[in-house]
């Protein structure tokens, strides 16, 4: 080989390993390149999506099946049908309504009534004490409304028979029969009361909303809470704030309370007006009693009168108690949380259910 050949071959060799230095030279000093991210998987085919205003809120819904999970949540194509939907967030009211699915390709809607006095609820407000609470899957309230209603109710019948039986008799068996007609007329106020408290509840109840809904997806609203706003409605029907913000047992029980102790003054009073009537009844024996029969006589009037006055005493200590816990129920609306309510736990625990799977779900909120 001459020597030019030899310097042809060395002069290529060099620009090769050259070209190659510069190559893992550029190779460092270019910026690492990013790993292609995969599209966001897409809905199962008929797949409905429910989302939220706010965003990010408790979504809970209960029919044939039950699910529970944080919005936007996917529901298969089998969810058809009627299903009680909750939304709950931070801040905000638990709204709880009713909605259709018709299915795949078809659109969602409310079949309950949406926020604000309308025809529908001002009828359903006319229903039987507990009746729309009960309609409205709000079992607490319904529970102790309903139990409230009939109990009144029940008393009402009650007397009414007593007297109708007693009316006619003569003597001191007819005046007793105006014991009855008394207790009749109060238990009607106070059924008639829980009647009026029944309505309002109904009324001032929050309500689910839908503001979008296609084939595909559904927006449900729950309307914000304010301080003064849970004020007045534990002012206007004792727990229906602590209800609003979530506090469903919390406010069963402050409702149950006022009832409870307004009950027990109407049996107070029902019980005074009887002994009211023995005692009159004593003291006209007394007035016609012989000598011999003064000191018994004397006696029953005694008697009756020391019953009058423990039985009124008691009728002033049951209206107190009845101010106490309506004032306190009131004391306590101000203290319920509007940051977040009872059902948005930072960390929670959810069984889900559906026609062909079955799990627990973990919710982490941060």
């Amino acid at each position: 080989m001459t020597t030019t050949e030899r310097s042809s071959t060395s002069v290529a060799r060099a620009r090769l390993l050259a070209a190659a230095v510069l190559a893992v030279g550029l190779g460092f000093l270019s910026p690492p390149a990013r790993a292609q991210q995969p599209p966001p998987p897409a809905g199962a085919p008929g797949a409905m999506i429910i989302q939220s205003s706010p965003q990010d809120a408790t979504i809970a819904v209960r029919g044939a099946s039950d699910i529970v999970g944080i919005s936007p949540l996917e529901l298969g194509p089998e969810w058809t049908g009627r299903y009680a939907v909750t939304a709950q967030a931070p801040g905000h009211a638990a709204a709880e309504g009713v909605i259709y699915f018709p299915g795949p390709g078809g659109v969602p809607r409310l079949l309950s009534d949406p926020s604000g006095l309308s025809g529908g609820v001002f009828v359903k407000s006319l229903y039987f004490p507990g009746a729309a609470a009960l309609l409205g899957h709000r079992t607490y309230r319904g529970v102790v409304l309903l139990t409230a209603g009939v109990g009144g109710l029940g008393a009402v019948v009650r007397d009414q028979l007593e007297y109708s039986s007693k009316k006619d008799d003569p003597g001191f068996e007819g005046e007793r029969a105006l014991d009855f007609k008394y207790a009749r007329d109060r238990w009607m106020l106070y059924t008639g009361g829980v009647w009026a408290l029944s309505a309002v509840d109904n009324v001032i109840h929050p309500r689910l909303d839908v503001i979008e809904s296609s084939p595909t997806r559904i927006t449900v609203r729950t309307p914000g809470l304010t301080r003064s706003g849970l004020l007045v409605r534990s002012i206007l029907v004792p727990g229906a704030g602590q209800d609003c913000a979530g506090q469903s047992i919390r406010g069963a029980a402050w409702l149950g309370g006022v009832l409870l102790a307004g009950a027990a003054y109407v049996t107070a009073g029902e019980s005074h007006h009887r002994i009211q009537t023995k005692l009159a009844e004593a003291q006209g024996l007394l007035a016609t009693a012989s000598p011999a029969e003064l000191a018994d006589r004397q006696a029953d009037v005694d008697h009756f009168t020391k019953r009058e006055d423990d039985s009124k005493r008691l009728m002033d200590k049951l209206v107190l108690s009845t101010l106490a816990i309506y004032a306190a129920n009131v004391i306590d609306a101000g203290f319920v949380r509007l940051g977040e309510s009872p059902g948005l736990a930072k960390v929670s625990l959810a069984p889900t259910f559906g026609p062909r799977r079955a799990g627990i779900s973990l919710n982490l909120r941060y």
